[in-house]
This record gives structure tokens, C-alpha cells and sequence, in this order.
């Protein structure tokens, strides 16, 4: 079986069809919930972008929903969920050609759906900003220092997030915040487990965000800062995705090839 391709937003948009045709000869290319709903939100010029370079075919992209799905199922049974794409949408289908229209609006349905992943968006950014509140309580000597001191002790703090096992520690204490589903215990986790691979994302972006403004992270945001916390979150769901399923990424976000790159150095990287 071709290995799977998750595809980022980024690299959809800026390579031209031809790469695109030849990789989705080569691999699987899949298409995650978050990257669906960036490309149904962004501006109609952006979506046919993206929609022309994909295949004109039946199934051009394995469908993935979003990764809540995994990590709801690891922590109900407390087994690893597996390969993302082991949950895929196994329907037939082709993207709507009215997509590559400038004036081309969604119909209602569509559309509520969209509404309602856009409320669940919002919760998530919000979760992400307490997160990165956190930073310091795991890394207390981020500020120490000069520049350089400080760059270098960011580096090794993404180090020690994407080392294996680094975070089994800090795991051992965390605790569900529903006493009925209580994570799985920390004897059973390891990078297999979509869960694990949350949380070194989560803690990736909450590094990143609490380097970003020095630790001084507004309480409020400004349309411009809001607007980029939601694509990181995004970014973070495919990002997820990507290392979960262990085989091939695409992109061209500086920071996703970093944190790519130390997650999983053997895996396959486009960009």
C-alpha cells in the first residue's frame, strides 16, 4: 500500500498542480477535518487555489475527521486508536467543481455545519491560551538570560517535549478533568498513542505562543492575533494527524518542519 500523504494548507496552495498530481500518484493523499474546514473558510480566491490542484477524480483524498475522534476513543478504552486514516469517511465521492467559483457560497447545510466546527474552534483557541499559560510551570528558566540563552533554552525545551518518553513525568500528573473517563494510565502510553501525540503538539504551540510575546500573553487579543491562534490550532489538528498516521507530511510552515522533523525524523517530508 502507497504511504499516506497528509497534506497542509500551505503547501496545497503554493505547489503547482503537476507536484500535486504526481504525489497523489505516488501516495495517498489525505485530507484532514481541520484542513477541509480551512479550505471551505479562506477566501473564495484561496479555495480554488487549493481545489484545482487536486485531482479530477472520484476519491481524490482520504477524508479524516478531526483528531477528537482518536483521542475520545484512546481514553474510553485506553488502547492506542491506531492509524488516523483507519477512520477515513469510506464513501464515494468528488469535491463540488462549483468549489474553483469566485461567487460560489455554500449551501445552508453546509454551512451550519461549518458554524458549529467554527464554535468548537473558539473553545480550542481558548484551551490553547491556557496552555501556553502553563509553559513556564513545565520550563521555568525560558526567560533566563540573553537572547542567545534563551533561544537555546527554547530549543532544548522542544527537545525534551519531542524526546521519546520525555513527557511521561509531566503525564503522570495530569489529571481528566471528568472523574467517569480518566486518562489512560501512564504505564500504557508511548508515541503510539494519539493522546501522547497531542500533547506534544499542545505543549510545541504553547512553547511557541509564550516565546512569541515573552511571556506577557494578552488577555485580549487583538482581530490580527485571534485570526493567527486559529490557524496554529488548525495547524496543530493536522499536525496531529500527520505524526499519528507516521508516514508523510506536506508543508512549508517553518515551525510544522521543525517540530515535524524532531517528532518523527525518519518520517517522509515534503515541503
Amino acid at each position: 500500500m502507497k504511504q499516506a500523504l497528509v497534506l497542509d494548507k500551505c503547501f496545497l496552495q503554493s505547489k503547482k498542480k503537476l507536484i500535486i498530481q504526481e504525489l497523489a500518484t505516488s501516495h495517498r493523499l489525505v485530507m484532514t477535518g481541520a484542513l477541509l474546514y480551512e479550505l471551505l473558510t479562506c477566501e473564495a480566491n484561496v479555495r480554488r487555489g487549493c481545489f484545482i490542484h487536486l485531482p479530477i477524480t472520484g476519491n481524490p483524498v482520504e477524508l479524516v475527521d478531526h483528531t477528537w475522534i482518536l483521542l475520545q476513543f484512546e481514553i474510553k478504552n485506553h488502547k492506542p486508536a491506531g492509524k488516523p486514516t483507519s477512520y477515513k469517511e469510506n464513501i464515494q465521492f468528488k469535491f463540488n467543481p462549483r468549489l474553483l467559483e469566485l461567487e460560489y457560497t455554500l449551501p445552508h447545510e453546509a454551512q451550519e455545519t461549518i458554524n458549529e466546527q467554527h464554535k468548537q474552534l473558539q473553545l480550542d483557541i481558548k484551551e490553547f491560551i491556557i496552555q501556553a499559560r502553563l509553559i513556564p510551570t513545565y520550563f521555568p528558566t525560558l526567560l533566563e538570560g540573553s537572547d542567545e540563552k534563551r533561544k537555546i533554552a527554547r530549543h532544548e525545551a522542544e527537545k525534551e517535549i519531542a524526546a521519546k518518553g520525555g513527557l511521561l513525568p509531566l503525564y503522570k500528573c495530569l489529571k481528566s478533568p471528568n472523574p467517569k473517563t480518566p486518562f489512560p494510565p501512564s504505564n500504557l502510553l508511548d508515541e503510539s498513542w494519539t493522546f501522547y501525540r497531542w500533547l506534544q503538539v499542545m505543549l510545541l504551540f504553547g512553547l511557541d505562543i509564550f516565546c512569541k510575546y515573552q511571556g506577557n500573553i494578552p488577555k485580549k487579543f487583538t482581530t490580527r492575533e485571534w485570526n493567527k491562534l486559529e490557524h496554529d490550532v488548525l495547524d496543530a489538528q493536522i499536525l496531529i494527524i500527520a505524526i499519528s498516521e507516521g508516514e508523510a507530511f506536506a508543508t512549508k510552515e517553518k515551525k510544522l518542519i521543525r517540530w515535524w522533523n524532531l517528532l518523527l525524523p525518519d518520517g517522509e517530508l515534503f515541503q
